[in-house]
């Protein structure tokens, strides 16, 4: 039969001494940690000697409103919706324009699977035909501003037109 060999004493006492003083260790960094949270934060604000201004920012920014001149046609275009709105639904964003439908359509698909809904729309142009990709009109300036950043967010170029009155 193979013989046991038993585990000196001292590497058990040697184990339960570092347990031991790992446990006061933890215990005394948090008694350092309350006492410097209790005491300690009176002591940060009153030591120094330095008197250091106290802003309430509530108080202190309807203090300090700045009136900005807005021309009398924004003013009308701010207080009546219809007229942002008239003037975003002439905007549409071209995101290419290409010699071939293959390229134009390639795009579509791509800007499909962002969630936009592209169009392509042909034009000759020097007797050469152009397949441009286009995305709107849009209905509102939110949907417009949100097409933009998704076109950024992949690296796609655009250009914002105005369509013909």
């Amino acid at each position: 039969m193979a013989k046991k060999e038993a585990t000196s004493i001292w590497v058990w006492a040697f184990l339960l001494l570092l347990l031991v003083s790992f446990v006061g260790f933890i215990m005394f960094l948090d008694q350092k940690i309350v006492s410097s949270g209790a005491g300690g934060g009176e002591a940060r604000k009153s030591g120094g000697g330095e008197n250091k201004p106290t802003i309430d920012f509530y108080s202190v920014l309807p203090e300090r409103e700045i009136e900005i001149p807005i021309s009398e046609e924004d003013r009308d275009a701010i207080e009546n919706p219809v007229i942002n709105k008239e003037a975003v639904s002439q905007s549409i964003l071209q995101v290419g324009s290409f010699h071939s439908v293959e390229e134009a359509d390639s795009l579509k698909a791509q800007l499909a699977f962002l969630g936009l809904e592209a169009k392509i729309k042909s034009a000759v142009v020097n007797d050469e035909t152009w397949h441009r990709v286009q995305l709107g009109p849009f209905a509102s300036e939110s949907r417009l501003s949100h097409a933009k950043n998704l076109l950024i967010e992949n690296d796609i170029k655009y250009m914002q037109r105005s369509l013909p009155q």
